[in-house]
């Protein structure tokens, strides 16, 4: 017996890459086994040590419900599984749903998945992108392997230089489904802001990037670039700043003014939430400034940030405001990339957090009302179900009991035919061998001789007369017999008078029929039969 707990498996056959989660309630297995009857569930060989071997579900109330191999013949060796929970499927998932997505999206892609199994899932697309899916948390994660992009695994650490430099990591995380499987979501992280989730629905890849609900026009950042150490064998993480050129060092090394209002436009072009640390620098400078064409170039610049800035202000106090009063998905969404700008209070912050938790609150409540209604709606479905169900049975029965008693009906009608019919074969049969029987009775009283059966049957050549039952000779005589006067006495004698205990026997049952007298004792009685054997040969 296979003791050990599997929940991860495949459907189809050995190498197929179709998951599958075994449920741990009852219930749910029960489900499962309906909705995937004539599959075959296996101990995949895309899983790391996996065997080949069949599976079946086992059905236990003590534990959770779990995948078990079926008992070897000894031709296959032990199993070599080591990750046997529900994330050992994780990369077998990831790779459903990925293919799915990517359907939506007009995509086709080729998978692979790099050794140790299960620690990756490399994405090759038509247009010749990678996509490395890193689930491995105990690997460090590979950024200069030439992918387009690289998307985390649940719980993969990220060294805080990468988030810093690239300004947020992808990842994904599953969640389980009754009955069975995975859902697969897709977050974005920023720095100091956590991670937002989405469905695989909302998100879109363009040929910049992968659009999410907190980067609606992502621009893809390029992969970052380590430190190089001097000790090449003791890994190392730390942050590193981006590169510039010797000329931009050199300019805003040597113009100050210069450098914060390049700072302002590249804020006010591409990095809005650096608005805030433009003009303060701007600010700063102005208060320090002694030359007027630096104070003039600053304070032009300034009237050009400070609107700006007092708009984004003005439009996240605007959506805070919609957020207290009705928390939505899409105000979420729009608010999430202005918290990043560096004057966010910590009243706003809070308002946030408080938003998505009521949101979180709404969104679950919501779910709970749906799957109430939806397990109300399948509890009436099931009683009308059953209501037909057990109508139609009782109706059912009925049609049985009644073809039941019909088929006896008729067998008992036809039993009886064939029990009259070969009562009156029978009747027809004995009447016929009377008459010879009386014939040979007539002849032997007047040869003043006796007789038995047997010699009648050869004399006559009937040979049903050597097959009669005691019924069946009692029968005859009582014919023979039939006209035979009181007075006179009877042929049957003849067959008595051989003396035997049947002869007797059956003698005395035909006195008795004929209401003679039949004395009890067999001397007196054969004392009787030659009387009247004598009585015969003198008629």
């Amino acid at each position: 017996m296979d003791r050990r707990l599997i929940q991860t498996a495949v459907f189809g056959s050995s190498d197929s890459d179709d998951p599958a989660v075994c449920p741990e309630t009852v219930e749910e297995l029960e489900t499962f086994r309906r909705e995937h009857t004539g599959e075959t569930i296996w101990c995949g060989t895309k899983f790391e040590g996996g065997c080949g071997r069949q599976l079946a579900t086992r059905l236990c109330t003590n534990r959770i419900c779990h995948f078990a191999h079926y008992a070897s013949d000894g031709s296959t060796g032990r199993c070599g599984r080591k990750a046997k929970d529900k994330d050992s499927a994780n990369h077998l998932f990831a790779k459903a749903h990925l293919a799915a997505w990517l359907h939506t999206q007009g995509q086709t892609a080729e998978f692979s998945y790099p050794e140790p199994l299960g620690s990756a899932v490399q994405v090759e697309l038509h247009d010749g992108r990678t996509l490395l899916l890193h689930l491995d948390r105990n690997r460090p994660v590979n950024w200069d392997n030439g992918s387009w992009e690289v998307i985390l695994g649940p719980g993969v650490r990220v060294p805080p230089y990468v988030l810093e430099q690239r300004g947020y990591v992808q990842r994904i995380r599953f969640e389980d489904r009754p009955g069975g499987g995975r859902m697969m979501r897709l977050g974005t992280e920023h720095p100091g802001e956590g991670t937002t989730w989405d469905g695989l629905e909302d998100v879109h890849l363009t040929a910049q990037g992968l659009n999410t609900s907190t980067r609606p026009n992502a621009v893809r950042s390029p992969m970052p670039e380590p430190i190089q150490h001097s000790e090449p064998d003791m890994p190392s993480i730390v942050s590193i700043a981006p590169s510039r050129s010797r000329a931009g060092r050199t300019a805003r090394q040597g113009d100050p003014v210069k450098s914060v209002v390049m700072h302002l436009d590249r804020a006010m072009r591409d990095q809005p939430d650096r608005l805030h640390a433009a003009v303060s620098a701007i600010q700063r400078l102005l208060e320090k400034e002694q030359s007027p064409e630096n104070i003039g170039r600053l304070r032009l610049a300034l009237d050009r940030g400070r609107p700006e800035l007092e708009r984004r202000v003005r439009h996240r106090q605007g959506i805070l405001a919609q957020l207290r009063v009705s928390p939505t998905a899409p105000l979420l969404a729009e608010v999430t990339p202005l918290m990043r700008d560096l004057d966010v209070t910590a009243e706003e912050r809070e308002t946030v957090r408080a938003a998505r938790v009521r949101h979180y609150e709404d969104e679950k409540a919501s779910r709970l009302q749906q799957a109430s209604l939806a397990a109300d709606r399948q509890a009436r479905e099931e009683r009308d179900w059953f209501a037909r169900t057990a109508q139609q049975q009782a109706e059912r029965r009925e049609q049985v009991q009644a073809e039941r008693s019909a088929r006896a009906e008729q067998a008992r009608i036809e039993q009886r035919e064939r029990v009259e019919a070969a009562q009156q074969e029978h009747a027809e049969k004995v009447e016929g061998l009377a008459l010879f029987v009386l014939g040979a009775l007539k002849k032997a009283a007047r040869e003043n001789r006796v007789t038995t059966w047997l010699e009648i049957r050869d004399k006559t050549g009937k040979r049903d007369l050597g097959r009669l039952t005691h019924q069946d000779k009692l029968a005859i005589l009582q014919i023979v017999e039939r006209r035979t006067p009181p007075d006179h006495p009877l042929w049957s004698a003849v067959l008595a008078a051989a003396g035997g205990d049947d002869a007797l026997r059956l003698h005395r049952d035909v006195l008795l029929f004929l209401q003679r007298p039949a004395p009890d004792d067999d001397a007196d009685l054969l004392v009787q039969v030659n009387a009247e054997c004598a009585r015969l040969r003198s008629q």
